[in-house]
């Protein structure tokens, strides 16, 4: 193995794993469909700011405790991130086919970036929804994850993008 086959291989292995972690996530989401309106609607209805001790903020008027929104919110998550795995999985399919020699290496890391960037996308609305119900004051560590995931959709971006020499 040369070392530019070596590095598709690892580019390959990385969208391969996105794109199963992601798989699993939209399974869990699809079969416990109500537990995750029930989450979206406990940071859009702003509950956790209702625990003890209570913190009272003008940012409070930002709630929505309107389940149909919650509904539509998880929903469009879930398309989001059904679109984001389709897109790491056709890019995985196409390093591994590159990989083999079965397959075009640069359009691969089109694919590739294209995916990534839907995962940062994805990623981003995230937070920009957390940030919006202020859920960095109750559940930071979920704001956390949120970079970190953007964090790896850039690294993952930056690995892609390496010169195969």
């Amino acid at each position: 193995m040369t070392q530019p086959t070596s590095l598709l291989l690892i580019k390959a292995v990385l969208l391969s794993g996105l794109a199963l972690w992601l798989a699993v996530i939209v399974l869990n989401n699809v079969v416990a469909f109500r537990n995750g309106v029930f989450a979206v609607g406990m940071l859009m209805g702003m509950q956790l700011f209702d625990q003890e001790p209570p913190i009272r903020t003008p940012l409070l008027s930002r709630r929505v405790t309107n389940a149909v929104w919650h509904r539509m919110v998880f929903s469009f998550v879930l398309v989001m991130e059904v679109a984001t795995m389709m897109l790491l999985a056709a890019a995985a399919i196409m390093l591994i086919g590159a990989f083999f020699g079965l397959s075009d290496g640069a359009a691969a890391m089109i694919w590739a970036n294209l995916a990534l960037a839907a995962f940062i996308a994805l990623s981003l609305i995230m937070l920009l929804g957390g940030a919006w119900f202020a859920y960095y004051v109750r559940q930071e560590t979920m704001q956390i994850t949120h970079f970190i995931l953007i964090g790896l959709g850039v690294a993952g971006t930056l690995l892609v993008n390496m010169p195969m020499q």
